[in-house]
């Protein structure tokens, strides 16, 4: 009675031997390819109008404003960090008003996941050229840092 169920069982596991990594390499084969970071590229009418080292309170972060020729009013934004913040599930929201304590003031614009060297449109406001960008750590529940823009170009 022993030896047909050994022999059941190795037949069983030299047939999962070679079906298990065959339905792993065809999963994997069938995945959808994700979008590399930084794929949001620069449009090429756009235009250095401002750099900036120092706005950032806490970490080193170089920001860069580019203008756009075929559209006068966009105003796009390029932050390339000096080094890596170790936050996960970092967004970068844009506020009228000044962030308090840890919470996201309730004015604040989700502009997108944030990704060193990816552009990022800030929103078009014909009455206030100032503003707040805000780094907000999903998973901690926490403001990382903030900025204050004023007199954007």
């Amino acid at each position: 009675m022993i030896q047909p169920l050994r022999s059941l069982h190795r037949r069983t596991f030299l047939t999962l031997a070679i079906v298990l990594p065959a339905i792993l390499l065809a999963g994997l084969g069938a995945r959808r390819p994700r979008p590399a970071e930084g794929t949001v590229a620069m449009p090429a009418s756009a235009y250095l109008t401002r750099k900036a080292d120092n706005l950032w309170k806490v970490h080193a972060i170089r920001s860069d404003f580019y203008g756009d020729r075929e559209h006068p009013q966009q105003t796009r934004l390029l932050l390339t960090p000096a080094q890596d913040f170790g936050e996960p599930d970092l967004l970068l929201y844009w506020s009228n008003s000044e962030p308090q304590e840890n919470a996201l003031p309730p004015d604040a614009r989700l502009l997108g996941p944030f990704t060193p060297h990816a552009p990022f449109a800030l929103p078009q406001s014909d009455h206030a050229p100032n503003g707040h960008l805000v780094l907000y750590s999903l998973a901690h529940r926490t403001i990382v840092d903030s900025a204050t823009l004023e007199n954007l170009p």
